[in-house]
């Protein structure tokens, strides 16, 4: 199959770089989005924090965590889905409400804004590894 070549120039070259700048862009759009979804979760979370009824907030959180899960890979954030992932695992399989779920909750936000608020993109590295372990650690599962 034959790559069409742009007509105006007469090469790839063109053609790549245009890709290229769309999915930077695209990129960009997607850390806003990103950071608003996060804010949203830290807003639900202080609801329940100042004691509104769990079982709402939770699922919207869920709902809030599997956009994340969705999105992220598709724009070079892995980690950011694999955080979206276990959130979303961990929310789908209780209630939530002793305090030390509740802290693992607050765990998986937490460390949402801070791979979205230090542009961690990838697999983030060792700290992805941190992550990931520190994850499975606190929620029980095996892999994420």
């Amino acid at each position: 199959m034959a790559i069409p070549k742009d007509e105006a120039t007469g090469d790839y070259g063109s053609l790549i770089a245009q890709a290229e700048a769309a999915v930077e862009a695209l990129r960009d759009t997607y850390r806003v989005q990103l950071a608003e979804d996060i804010a949203a979760l830290e807003e639900v979370w202080a609801r329940v924090e100042g004691g509104a009824p769990a079982d709402e907030a939770l699922a919207e959180m869920h709902s809030i965590a599997h956009n994340i899960k969705g999105q992220g890979g598709s724009f070079g954030y892995d980690l950011v889905t694999v955080i979206g992932a276990s959130f979303c695992d961990y929310l789908r399989s209780g209630t939530r409400v002793s305090p030390e779920e509740r802290n693992i909750v607050n765990m998986h936000i937490r460390m949402l804004k801070t791979v979205s608020d230090n542009n961690i993109a990838g697999d983030g590295g060792e700290t992805g590894q941190r992550i990931a372990e520190k994850l499975r650690a606190l929620t029980g599962r095996g892999e994420i």
